[in-house]
C-alpha cells in the first residue's frame, strides 16, 4: 500500500529549510512560517542548501534565487538530483518571465514575489504537498 506525501505529512508536522542570503527577510520568513510548520534549517547560500537538503531531507524548500557561491536554481537541480520529493517554492524578487520559466523547469512547486510573501507562502507550502511529484 502506498502512502503519498501529503498523508505523511499529515502525520507530523511539515519540515522546512529555508534559504536566502538577507539575514532579516530569513528571519521574516521563518517567523511567519514556525506557527504551521518545523523550520529546521536556514542558509543563506547555494552549497549551505545543498548541504541542508541532504542532511534534514525536508519536505519543503523555500529558496531565493539570488544568492553567493551558487543561485536557488542551481541548487534546485542539485537537490532533486539527490532528493527528487522535495517540494521546491521560490520566494524572489525576480518578477521576469525568464527566471519563472527556469523555476518551473527545475520543478517548482511555487513561485512568488517577495512582496507577497505574507499572503501567499503559508498557504504555498499547503498546496505544494498536495502537488503530485
Amino acid at each position: 500500500m502506498s502512502v503519498s506525501l501529503a498523508e505523511t505529512t499529515n502525520m507530523r508536522r511539515i519540515r522546512i529549510v529555508l534559504a536566502d542570503d538577507d539575514q532579516p527577510m530569513l528571519a521574516k520568513i521563518s517567523k511567519l512560517l514556525q506557527a504551521d510548520f518545523d523550520v529546521v534549517g536556514m542558509v543563506s547560500d547555494g552549497y549551505s542548501l545543498v548541504e541542508a537538503a541532504l542532511k534534514w531531507e525536508p519536505d519543503v524548500i523555500v529558496t531565493d534565487i539570488t544568492m553567493p557561491r551558487l543561485n536557488g536554481i542551481a541548487a534546485a537541480r542539485k537537490i532533486r538530483d539527490s532528493l527528487p520529493r522535495i517540494k521546491l517554492i521560490f520566494l524572489t524578487m525576480h518578477s521576469d518571465r525568464w527566471y519563472r520559466a527556469e523555476a518551473l523547469r527545475v520543478g517548482a512547486a511555487a513561485y512568488i514575489l517577495k512582496t507577497s510573501a505574507q499572503e501567499e507562502l503559508s498557504q504555498a507550502v499547503h498546496d505544494a504537498l498536495e502537488t503530485p511529484v
